[in-house]
């Protein structure tokens, strides 16, 4: 669960992920209708399963999760981004990740999981996704979608909705925790009663606005795991975690994606070392960004509690209280896991456009 100050909210940080106390359907159920729904149409967010959401986003009923395929041979996994389910498999083996592949789900699985109350639970529907370049469900969400438009149509109607369901796809150009905090800062709007048509155009913005770091725990995994999918656009992760003799000193590469692309910013000796220089970076940039339209989220595979001792984290903590920036702070999602290596952080940052000096 997210946290901001989090001394003063501890009960909540400590709670986040244990409760398994509320758990949504594997099938999408239908809502009664609002009839006030004509004048104020009913936006809702939806992320993929390799989003790092928290447990408080995944029970907001403005909420969805679009399920991702894990597959290992002989196996496939519908990874829903449930948190119980996620607790119960944080413990795979770093060997049983390295085997593992993600694929989108497929139509069916989609048509079963969602259809057709999702046509009538939303009349703006905002998809936030992982950067396509490592996977793509939504194409499956909009055949789905296309499949039945005819008769998503005449449902609304004869519930008295508009006949149209605006369906917006966007590739958050981010993973892990760059999609979660973006779906974090549309739910914000939304849950504060702004227009479904305005937030859904400020999500267009949104990858503009993202910054995101990851420090690979076993960088020739991710290496592995990305050239699998041969997508030219990976390749300067792909190139900055592979092996070779002149990363033989400084193994740890902090990566970065932001508007621009993909980069590997630097590199370090150690793993912590690489994780202190992305929160001294985000240090600076919420100094010199200010609190203004600045939202902040860490995602990490590893133990919370252990993180939270960390005297680097406890700066950036201190820092973003002092400019009154909420920290949000997740576990890892399954999918992430696989794709980053066990064991990593990423750290996502949204700032205002003219807000980021720190360039």
């Amino acid at each position: 669960m997210a946290t901001t100050s989090y001394e003063s909210n501890k009960n909540e940080y400590l709670l986040g992920f244990a409760s398994t106390q509320q758990q949504r359907p594997e099938r999408e159920l239908a809502l009664p209708v609002n009839p006030q729904r004509q004048q104020n149409p009913y936006g809702v967010v939806m992320v993929d399963a390799a989003a790092d959401t928290s447990g408080a986003m995944t029970q907001n009923p403005r909420m969805r999760v679009l399920p991702l395929a894990i597959q290992w041979p002989g196996r496939t996994f519908m990874d829903k981004g449930l948190r119980e389910k996620r607790s119960e498999l944080r413990h795979l083996s770093r060997e049983r990740l390295r085997t593992a592949q993600i694929a989108a789900p497929s139509v069916e699985g989609l048509e079963y999981r969602l259809y057709p109350n999702i046509a009538v639970n939303a009349d703006w529907l905002i998809y936030i996704g992982s950067m396509r370049a490592l996977s793509d469900p939504a194409a499956a969400l909009q055949t789905l979608l296309l499949q039945h438009v005819e008769e998503i149509h005449e449902m609304r109607r004869s519930r008295g909705l508009a006949p149209e369901l605006q369906v917006l796809c966007l590739d958050g150009g981010s993973m892990l925790s760059g999609p979660a905090l973006q779906a974090r800062v549309l739910l914000k709007k939304l849950d504060a009663g702004e227009p479904a048509a305005q937030v859904a155009q400020a999500a267009t913005q949104l990858a503009g606005m993202t910054q995101q770091w990851l420090v690979p725990r076993y960088p020739a995994d991710l290496a592995s795991t990305l050239s699998r999918l041969a997508n030219p656009a990976l390749a300067p992760w792909v190139q900055a975690c592979s092996a070779g003799i002149s990363r033989l000193w400084n193994p740890y590469p902090i990566l970065s994606c932001d508007a621009q692309g993909l980069h590997c910013d630097a590199r370090a000796k150690r793993w912590r070392t690489a994780v202190s220089e992305v929160f001294a970076i985000a240090e600076k940039a919420l100094q010199d960004g200010g609190p203004q339209g600045t939202h902040l989220q860490i995602s990490f595979d590893g133990s919370i509690r252990e993180l939270q001792a960390w005297p680097e984290f406890a700066r950036l903590r201190l820092q973003a209280d002092r400019m009154q920036v909420r920290l949000h702070v997740t576990h890892m999602s399954l999918a992430g896991r696989i794709w980053a290596s066990s064991g990593s952080l990423s750290l996502a940052l949204i700032q205002a456009p003219g807000s980021r000096r720190h360039a």
